[in-house]
């Protein structure tokens, strides 16, 4: 027997989804899942962690005690709160299996072999044999393939290099909980303030940056610069800069234009997006990053959107024939004309025989309407329409336009480009800027 261990309810669910229900035969094997709830297993408290001569001096939080040293320590872990039930059906699923199935979020951190193997560690199984499901995402397809093509671990943690990876992570940030008091210590005296190894990096680069802003002098400065009949700018880059309009010499005339060049140019999409770009431009919209991983990772658990927390910018050509087949049903539901969908190819820029879970796009399961989106949480019709667009532009042609070099005659140092838009291509699905103004204004160079 198999026994399968996702990392929560909702990855279960999609697995007994995939596989023909919770216990039964895949591929000619018996398999069972259960399932854990994150995190099961916890650290102790810093005290408790260190020799008992040393548990007055790690209890106390005053600054005098620290550094902590990592050599001190005595790693072991107890259970977190309300995981002894949980524990309890997991052991008992898992009874009788002589295979254990690490099926949990396969993270470039490692997070997801962590946290299964501190419930193998912590229930003490000793299965025959110990794999891996490796999987993108929870789809069918995916969790298929993956079970078909479990990889064997070592039966000892420390060799599996991910767990390994994950452990020392968690352990510093663990360590790096000296900066609470650190930053505690030295605060209003009323709060803990929480640092950390993230967010102790996170507040030195805002300290810095505040301290660029108040410090900050407007110095407004005048230059010399042409004008043509159509807007055009001419400009000197190497001109000067004074500190006075009446420092600037004006004492010049009229000169036709010389045109350098004229040239077509092509524009391919851009990259697909990935949480934190998403994110920045959902902001602009008024959606916290907070909002929107919450209301994403609610559509990712319904297979509605991909895995949420990747790093990856393209995706895999099985992740683009996955989707190929839905561009048209994906582009009525965000408002596309799927006629301008006429790029069917893999572009070598977005699709790539690399990464893990593929750059954030839409899932497999496309909503009949946007309103049916509602449920996941606030912005989640905005959530899908930018990724669905973003996906879609790679489906497009080149934007297409002409672009004009020229100088002044008499001055030939003032010089200007422009761009004259020739044909939208994947502007017509997935305008970044959103814009159509600035494009309008692009003339060719005047006379």
């Amino acid at each position: 027997m198999i026994g399968i261990l996702t990392e929560k309810a909702s990855a279960a669910r999609n697995f007994e989804k995939a596989l023909g229900g919770k216990e039964g035969t895949f591929n000619g094997e018996q398999y069972r899942i259960t399932h854990a709830r994150g995190h099961l297993y916890e650290l102790y408290d810093p005290y408790q962690l260190v020799d008992e001569e040393l548990q007055k001096k790690y209890k106390s939080w005053n600054t005098k005690n620290l550094p902590w040293k990592r050599e001190d320590f005595r790693w072991k872990k107890k259970q977190t709160k309300d995981a002894s039930d949980i524990l309890k059906t997991i052991k008992s699923d898992l009874k009788g299996c002589d295979e254990l199935v690490i099926a949990t979020d396969d993270d470039p951190s490692g997070e997801g072999e962590l946290l299964a193997w501190e419930i193998i560690d912590g229930l003490s199984l000793k299965p025959e044999k110990i794999t891996r499901m490796y999987f993108v995402d929870e789809s069918r397809n995916s969790i298929q393939k993956a079970f078909k093509e479990r990889k064997l671990l070592d039966r000892e943690m420390d060799k599996d290099l991910d767990y390994v990876k994950a452990d020392f992570r968690s352990k510093w940030d663990y360590l790096s909980m000296q900066f609470t008091r650190i930053a505690t210590a030295n605060g209003d005296g009323k709060s803990v303030l929480r640092q950390g190894r993230l967010k102790s990096a996170m507040v030195k680069m805002v300290g810095d940056q505040l301290k660029k802003v108040d410090s900050y002098k407007k110095e407004p400065f005048y230059e010399l610069r042409f004008k043509d009949e159509n807007g055009n700018m001419y400009i000197n880059k190497k001109g000067k800069r004074f500190k006075t309009p009446e420092e600037v010499d004006i004492d010049l005339e009229s000169s036709p234009v010389i045109i350098d060049s004229t040239t077509l140019k092509k524009t391919p999409p851009p990259k697909l997006l990935d949480l934190a770009g998403l994110s920045a431009q959902l902001s602009t919209r008024g959606l916290k990053a907070r909002t929107v991983l919450s209301t994403y990772q609610k559509m990712y658990e319904d297979q509605v959107v991909s895995y949420p927390r990747t790093e990856d910018k393209t995706i895999t050509p099985e992740q683009f024939e996955e989707l190929l087949p839905l561009a048209d049903q994906i582009a009525q539901v965000v408002g596309i004309d799927p006629s301008l969908l006429t790029y069917r190819k893999r572009r070598a820029s977005h699709v790539k025989a690399q990464g893990a879970h593929g750059a954030n796009r839409p899932g497999p399961r496309v909503p009949e309407d946007l309103s049916d989106l509602k449920k996941y949480g606030p912005g989640a019709d905005k959530i899908y329409t930018l990724l669905a667009k973003n996906f879609l532009a790679m489906l497009a042609p080149d934007y297409e336009y002409e672009q004009q070099k020229g100088h002044l005659e008499k001055y030939p140092d003032y010089k200007a480009v422009t761009d004259i838009p020739k044909f939208r291509g994947w502007k017509a699905v997935y305008n970044v800027s959103e814009s159509e103004e600035e494009e309008a204004t692009n003339k060719k160079l005047g006379k």
